[in-house]
C-alpha cells in the first residue's frame, strides 16, 4: 500500500514540480520506505511507498522497458502470478516481482481492458508519453481511494484530500458535500467536501488528453436475475472454496501479516482460514477492548476465545472507556471528516499491530455481501411486500412494519432507492435545519442533497439493498474508515471478503440464502460453522460500539466547549451557533430536542476545520 499523486496539463504546460512535491509530503505516513517522482513536460507522477512485494526492486513511478507508459500504484494485485505467467508465455521479460510491473505490462498489451482483468485493491495513475495521455482507475469496490480536481486545463490527483489542498493554496467547502456529511454521515460519490475535488467512483477509468476529460465503468456488480438456485449444500462448498482462494490470495506479501479480529463471525472466519493455511501458532491477530469491561462495549472475550479455537498468536489492545477524550488529536490526522466513533480505537490498534506487522486481513464486506445488519431484515420482508398485488401490499404492510424496529421497517414498504436513502438517513432535513444557519440553509435550498442516486435502480429486492450499500455505506465509510485509520499507522489492511469472485458470487445468491428464518449471513454462517465454535458463529451482529453519546453528553467536553467558543469555526457560516450552543446544552441536561448523532457529526466536522485552519495557519 502507498500514496500516490500528480498532475496532468492538457495545453502542454509544465508541471509545477514544487506542488507534486507538496502533495507528495503530504502522503509520506502511507508510504514511509521509499518515494519517488517522475516529470514528463505536461505532466508529473509523485509516489510513496509502503514496501510489501519486492522489497528492493518495487521502485515506483515505474517505466516500462519502450519509455512509453509510466505508472504510479497504490494497493496489491492478487493475481497477478497468473497475469505474469500468461504475459511472459507471450514473451514479456520482466525485472522485477512486483505485481506493479504485472500491471504495467498488461496495461502496455491490453490498454484499458486490462483493468477489469486485475483482481485485487487498487488506485492507479498511468501515463502514456505517445499518446500524452493520463488514466487514473481505482479498484471494482473502492477499497482505495483516488480524489482528484479538474479545472479545465490542469488535472491534480491524490491518494487523499489534503494532498489536493496542498497542490493549491486555496480551497472552499462544497455545500452539497457539506449538507451530505451532516445527513449520513459521510460524503457520497463522487462528492467531497471540498468544491471541484472529486472522488473517482469505484470500477471507474478516467482517461485525460487533448480531447478531454472521459470517464468508463470497467465492471459492473452482476445482479441475480433469479431462477433455480443451486443446493445449498453445494453453494456452502462453493462459497468456502472462494473464501479459502481469497484469504490465500490476501496472505501474498513479502512481510508479515495478521488479521484484525472482534468477536463477530466475519473477522473470526478471516482468521481462522489464515490459521488452518500457515499452521498453529504462525498467524498474529489483533483486538481491541476496554478495560474495564464495560457491558455492550467490550467484545474482546469473544476475540480470544475465537483466536484460541483457530490457535493464533493472539495480541490484545486494552483501552480506557472515555479513549474518545483523544478524538481532537486523532481528527487532526484524518485526511477528511468521517463520522464514526470507531475509527479512533481503529487507529489505535493499528498503531498496535504496526509494531509486529505490515498487513492486516479485516472482515469488511461481509455484511453487504451476506446480509448482515437489521435493516436487511426489512429489504427481505420488503422483497415479499413487492411480490403482492397492490391491494395485498396495502394489506399486508402494517403487520410487516410491527416485524422489526428501526427507520426502515417503520417506512415499508420501500419502493426505490430514494426512499431507502430517506429511510437510512442518520439525520432528517427538519434537524438539519434547526443548526443550520439562515444563510447556508437558504442558498442550500436548490441542492438536490440525493442527486448522488441517479445510477441506482429499484429497491424491490434484498440484493438491490445490498448493492445500494456496497456503493455507499461500504465505499463511503467503512472502507474509507479502515483506509484512513490504517494508512495513518503505515499499515496495509485487506479485505479477502471483496475479492473479485466472492463479490460476484454472493450478488448472485437468492435471498433465501442471505436470510432465514429472520437470521442474516445465514450461508456464511454454514460456511462458519465448519472453522468456528457456535458460540461465535450464531453470535448476534455487535458492531464496534464506542461510547459516543457520553462523550458528546459530558458536561466537562473541553474539546467541545473550545469547539463551540472557537472564531473559526464560528465564522464558517455554515451553523446557527446560538442554536448549537443551546441544543448542546439540552444534549448535557439529557434532552433529545437534537438527535445525539448529529451533534457528534458536526463536533468531527468542526474539529476537523480547526485542524485545517491550523495547518493554513503553519503554512503562513
Amino acid at each position: 500500500m502507498c500514496g500516490i499523486c500528480g498532475q496532468f496539463n492538457i495545453d502542454n504546460g509544465p508541471v509545477d514540480r514544487e506542488a507534486v512535491r507538496r502533495m507528495r509530503a503530504r502522503l509520506a505516513h502511507r508510504g514511509p520506505d521509499d518515494e519517488g517522482e517522475l516529470y514528463d513536460g505536461p505532466a508529473g507522477l509523485g509516489f510513496r511507498r509502503l514496501s510489501i512485494l519486492d522489497l528492493d526492486n518495487g521502485h515506483q513511478p515505474m517505466v516500462t522497458q519502450d519509455g512509453r507508459y509510466a505508472i504510479a500504484f497504490n494497493g496489491e494485485i492478487y493475481n497477478h502470478p497468473a497475469l505474469r505467467r500468461e504475459l511472459e508465455g507471450k514473451g514479456a521479460r520482466f525485472r522485477t516481482r512486483s505485481d506493479t510491473e504485472t500491471i504495467l505490462e498488461l496495461f502496455a498489451r491490453e490498454g484499458a481492458q486490462a483493468l477489469a482483468r486485475l483482481s485485487g485493491m487498487f488506485a492507479l495513475a498511468l501515463w502514456d508519453r505517445q499518446q500524452r495521455r493520463l488514466t487514473l482507475a481505482r479498484d471494482p469496490m473502492g477499497v482505495k481511494p483516488l480524489y482528484y480536481r479538474f479545472d479545465g486545463k490542469s488535472l491534480a490527483f491524490a491518494s487523499e484530500l489534503r494532498a489536493i489542498m496542498a497542490w493549491q493554496q486555496g480551497w472552499a467547502l462544497d455545500p452539497a458535500g457539506v449538507l451530505d456529511y451532516l445527513a449520513y454521515g459521510k460524503v457520497h460519490t463522487p462528492r467531497t467536501v471540498l468544491r471541484d475535488v472529486l472522488k473517482l467512483p469505484p470500477a471507474t477509468a478516467l482517461e485525460l488528453d487533448a480531447k478531454g476529460l472521459r470517464l468508463h465503468t470497467y465492471w459492473r456488480l452482476p445482479r441475480h436475475r433469479g431462477g433455480r438456485p443451486a443446493p445449498l449444500s453445494e453453494c456452502v462448498d462453493q462459497l468456502d472454496r472462494l473464501l479459502q482462494d481469497a484469504v490465500r490470495d490476501n496472505c501474498l506479501s513479502d512481510v508479515p501479516v495478521g488479521a484484525f479480529l472482534s468477536g463477530g463471525v466475519d473477522s473470526a472466519l478471516v482468521a481462522a482460514l489464515m490459521a488452518r493455511q500457515a499452521g498453529p501458532g504462525r498467524v498474529q491477530t489483533f483486538s481491541v477492548g476496554f478495560s474495564g469491561g464495560e457491558p455492550g462495549l467490550d467484545e474482546s472475550s469473544y476475540a480470544r476465545i475465537a483466536a484460541r479455537h483457530a490457535g493464533t498468536e493472539h495480541h490484545e489492545l486494552l483501552l480506557p472507556a472515555n479513549v474518545l477524550e483523544q478524538l481532537a488529536g486523532a481528527v487532526d490526522l484524518l485526511d477528511e471528516p468521517i463520522a464514526d466513533s470507531a475509527i479512533l480505537p481503529t487507529f489505535l490498534l493499528a498503531r498496535f499491530a504496526r509494531q509486529r506487522v505490515k498487513v492486516v486481513l479485516t472482515g469488511e464486506g461481509a455484511d453487504e455481501l451476506f446480509a448482515g445488519y437489521d435493516r436487511y431484515k426489512a429489504a427481505w420482508v420488503n422483497e415479499g411486500l413487492q411480490g403482492l398485488p397492490a391491494w395485498g401490499r396495502k394489506m399486508a404492510a402494517p403487520l410487516a412494519r410491527r416485524l422489526g424496529k428501526g427507520a426502515v421497517f417503520e417506512r415499508l414498504p420501500i419502493d426505490d432507492a430514494r426512499q431507502w436513502a430517506q429511510a437510512t438517513a442518520s439525520s432528517a432535513p427538519e434537524d438539519l435545519r434547526a443548526v443550520l444557519s439562515p444563510d447556508f440553509w437558504e442558498a442550500s435550498r436548490h441542492i438536490d442533497a440525493l442527486e448522488w442516486l441517479k445510477d441506482f435502480e429499484g429497491m424491490d429486492h434484498l440484493n438491490d439493498a445490498l448493492a445500494f450499500d456496497l456503493k455507499t455505506v461500504l465505499c463511503d465509510s467503512l472502507l474509507m474508515k479502515v483506509d484512513k485509520s490504517t494508512m495513518m499507522a503505515s499499515l496495509e489492511a485487506r479485505v479477502p471478503f471483496l475479492d473479485k469472485a466472492v463479490v460476484e458470487f454472493a450478488a448472485g445468491l437468492p435471498s433465501s440464502f442471505k436470510i432465514r428464518l429472520f437470521k442474516g449471513k445465514y450461508l456464511l454462517r454454514l460456511v462458519a460453522r465448519r472453522y468456528l465454535p457456535e458460540s461465535i458463529v450464531w453470535r448476534r451482529k455487535h458492531g464496534f460500539i464506542v461510547p459516543w453519546e457520553a462523550w458528546v453528553r459530558d458536561a466537562g467536553n473541553r474539546p467541545l466547549q473550545e469547539l463551540l467558543a472557537d472564531s473559526a469555526f464560528a465564522g464558517c457560516g455554515i451553523f446557527d451557533m446560538s442554536n448549537l450552543k443551546a441544543f448542546h446544552q439540552e444534549l448535557v441536561r439529557g434532552s433529545r430536542e437534537i438527535e445525539a448523532g448529529l451533534f457528534f457529526r458536526i463536533a468531527v466536522f468542526g474539529l476537523w476545520l480547526k485542524s485545517l485552519d491550523r495547518e493554513r495557519q503553519a503554512a503562513l
